[in-house]
């Protein structure tokens, strides 16, 4: 009898149950896409943290741990990106972009980019923002078809399908409410999980102390540690670029922005958004001292590392299942599957809703009544959930899946929201023009040198050149062309919406 499959029907069919409850509270498009402007703020911290803390955080950090550690120079890789950079994006958009666009008012990114630049740069916005963000959610998918595989032996390809059949039906009965619900839920158990978790692993290993004195010391170290044949700025460089992928690169992402908009007021959305930030700190490091426990475990031959059948990224689930009481396993990867739920949901309603929004009412069908547009919101949902398993069956990396999606908004999106927000002579052709350039830069670019094959466009060997030339290429041309086209193309001034 495996119980882990009685675990995760249970918890499949509350969600469905509360997607359910939430579709009653649908009465127009507008409550589906951004829950009515009314989410209470304490729904809202666990929807900011729940957008992003599951499989890419809890699976493929600790998975990046066991690999390289904390931070490895040599590699140029390891957690700063997640949980770190992810908990520090929260804090400065709550901080310095969520008022900004609220006060500019839509449903979407793409809203202010359209209200801000001109209708052209919210439909470029939107499908940067559509193409990236399929990888996001594919690598939370990956994380299911992981465990489930792991767990009950079910094929990856399987698991991965059956997982989003759950999600693809609670997201399309509830959209934003039902998100929002699922979030608290979900981010009450996987805390829960991970707090229990914690002190399990390191009682295991003997405590933390025995962690400090088994791994090398370059492995722990927050900062880039020293390397032979590394110098000052080989060792930063990527290091920097780490904190910025997510740190920068998730502030223009469609699914916090779309819940900032769902909050009753400026100050409750702040408040809920830099909570949510300490809420990921806290909690990853957790994870990543779980992680570390694992290299631990591996190392002193307490747990087989042919185990873990080449993929690192399975430790968690693998220290779960051979260590914890059954009970205590079971609590905790569902604790795991619900952090990924939690991930993907919003991730594929926020794919959802700009595409309906910015694509289809925007530009195809802009007399749309708001029931056919609510109708083709549930409708997109289903289509772009076919792309995400697609992707996640092809690519299953989850950390490389999660880490590009957002390395994609940073070179295309970040320069171009924050000039539109604190830079009165931006204009739309400065705004595509940097757009392009910073997408030409981390894609075409990468590809030109490093070769045309997927694994070497989405992580390049010299990743954090790309990753840092992109804006900065971004940010040169889109001073430049709009200081030279302030006549030709003048800056519109935006009319704050008060809704």
């Amino acid at each position: 009898m495996n119980w882990y499959l009685y675990g995760f029907i249970i918890y499949g069919l509350a969600l469905v149950f509360m997607g359910w409850w939430a579709s009653k509270k649908i009465k127009a498009s507008e409550d589906f896409m951004v829950a009515g402007r009314a989410m209470p703020m304490f729904i809202l911290a666990f929807t900011f943290a729940g957008l992003w803390f599951g499989g890419g955080t809890v699976i493929g950090a600790a998975g990046v741990v066991l690999d390289f550690g904390i931070w490895s120079t040599e590699y140029a890789w390891g957690v700063i990106p997640d949980p770190y950079g992810a908990g520090l994006c929260l804090i400065i958009a709550g901080l310095f972009y969520f008022s900004a666009l609220r006060r500019v008012g839509g449903v979407t990114l793409s809203d202010f980019f359209a209200r801000r630049f001109g209708k052209n740069s919210g439909v470029i916005a939107a499908l940067i923002m559509l193409f990236g963000w399929v990888f996001f959610v594919a690598g939370e998918i990956a994380v299911i078809g992981k465990i489930f595989n792991f767990t009950l032996g079910w094929p990856y390809e399987l698991s991965i399908i059956i997982a989003m059949i759950i999600i693809v039906l609670y997201t399309i009965a509830g959209g934003l409410w039902s998100v929002g619900i699922a979030h608290t839920m979900q981010m009450v158990i996987i805390l829960a999980g991970i707090t229990i978790a914690l002190p399990l692993s390191l009682n295991a290993v003997g405590g933390f102390s025995e962690i400090r004195a088994f791994m090398p010391p370059e492995m722990i170290s927050f900062l880039p540690p020293k390397a032979e044949g590394f110098g000052v700025v080989a060792r930063w460089l990527p290091w920097i670029a780490g904190w910025m992928i997510i740190g920068l690169g998730s502030i223009p992402s469609p699914d916090i922005v779309q819940a900032a908009q769902a909050g009753k007021t400026d100050k409750e959305v702040k408040i809920a958004a830099i909570s949510a930030g300490l809420i990921y700190w806290i909690f990853g490091t957790f994870v990543v001292i779980i992680g570390l426990a694992g290299f631990v475990l591996i190392g002193q031959g307490i747990i087989a590392e042919s185990a873990l059948m080449g993929d690192p990224e399975l430790i968690i689930p693998l220290m779960l299942t051979e260590l914890f009481p059954l009970p205590a396993a079971i609590l905790l990867i569902g604790a795991i599957v619900a952090g990924v739920m939690s991930c993907a949901d919003g991730g594929i309603l926020s794919i959802s809703t700009l595409f309906t929004k910015n694509v289809i009412k925007d530009v195809v069908k802009p007399d749309i009544s708001d029931d056919n547009l609510l109708k083709w919101g549930r409708i997109v949902i289903a289509i772009f959930s076919i792309l995400v398993v697609l992707v996640s069956i092809g690519y299953p990396f989850v950390f490389l899946l999660i880490v590009f999606g957002f390395d994609l908004l940073l070179a295309g999106l970040f320069i171009p929201l924050t000039l539109g927000i604190y830079w009165k002579k931006a204009n739309q052709t400065g705004c595509i023009a940097g757009i392009v350039t910073g997408i030409f830069v981390r894609v075409v670019l990468s590809g030109i040198i490093e070769g045309w094959s997927f694994e070497t466009v989405m992580y390049p060997m010299e990743w954090y050149i790309y990753t840092l030339a992109a804006p900065a290429a971004n940010l040169v041309v889109m001073v430049l062309v709009s200081l030279i086209t302030q006549k030709s193309d003048p800056p519109i001034t935006v009319v704050e919406n008060n809704q």
